[in-house]
């Protein structure tokens, strides 16, 4: 079963790419990839979280859900990423690898020979996207790795390496929208794991929240995510400390690191054109190795 909150970002993204605003990230296979029927079920949650107001159109609903709380978090951390990818392989190759890949599309998207693509996700996620792959692609396969594992028993490296990963080759992984639901230190586990494995200038990229000072105020969007991922059957940690982070990140292999805090992230990535705002609290994170 694919999980809710991922049905939801692909929404995100399809309303996103065939909206008539300025476009932040394109993804012009998230409606198709997931499917009509998936597609539809996205779009019925997403008119669950926000109660109706006046409108002509049917979907206003969802629309204002997506515009506060999807697309202020998802455009800028997968442009961020991808745009990482892409300046690297204009220098050479290298292995993006998207741990909890959900329903990305890049491996569809992805146009450039230099660029190899592993993609680490539970057994059912895996099932879906390679025979959605399949559909989408009867004369050309994507060059991915779909590599299926259970991050709570499966080693990451014996998982890779067994996939065809070359640890001597510069790599960029991508740890979006996980660090949401894993306790700082296990998150920080698994930044080790990774480090051991990847070669020199490799990256590491991921996005986390910052823990509330006022933890008891329901009113705050970080709290009503909290709520609507919670209604989807994921539960939602009390977010990161930015210290905390920092300290741990060096502690785990990284060589450096640069924080994106959300006034970065309106700064490089929403303009007054687009009606958008990075999401409060809202962090991106590049690590080199």
């Amino acid at each position: 079963m694919i999980s809710k909150t991922a049905l939801l970002c692909a929404l995100a993204r399809a309303v996103h790419t065939h909206a008539k605003s300025e476009k932040i990230f394109e993804d012009e296979f998230a409606q198709d990839f997931v499917g009509l029927k998936e597609y539809r079920h996205a779009r019925n949650l997403a008119r669950q979280f926000l109660p109706a107001k006046k409108s002509k159109s049917k979907d206003y609903p969802a629309k204002d859900f997506i515009d506060q709380y999807l697309l202020p978090i998802i455009l800028p951390r997968n442009r961020f990423a991808e745009d990482i990818v892409d300046a690297k392989q204009k220098t050479g190759d290298v292995q993006y690898v998207l741990l909890g890949a959900g329903l990305d599309s890049f491996a569809l998207r992805n146009k450039s020979q230099n660029v190899d693509v592993f993609e680490l996700d539970l057994y059912e996620t895996q099932v879906f996207k390679i025979e959605r792959t399949r559909q989408l692609f009867t004369k050309r396969r994507p060059k991915v790795h779909f590599v299926e594992i259970d991050f709570n028993k499966d080693s990451i490296i014996s998982r890779l390496t067994n996939a065809g990963f070359n640890p001597k080759k510069r790599s960029v992984f991508s740890i979006l929208g996980v660090s949401y639901y894993i306790p700082i230190e296990i998150f920080f586990k698994t930044i080790a794991e990774i480090s051991k494995i990847a070669a020199p200038n490799s990256a590491i990229v991921f996005d986390y929240y910052e823990k509330e000072r006022d933890s008891a105020d329901s009113t705050t969007k970080i709290s009503r995510l909290k709520q609507i991922t919670a209604s989807c059957g994921e539960c939602m940690v009390d977010g990161y400390d930015p210290v905390q982070v920092d300290n741990l990140a060096r502690k785990s292999g990284i060589q450096y690191c640069h924080d994106l805090s959300p006034k970065d992230i309106d700064e490089a990535f929403f303009s007054a054109s687009t009606g958008l705002s990075a999401f409060e609290g809202v962090h991106l994170m590049y690590c080199g190795l």
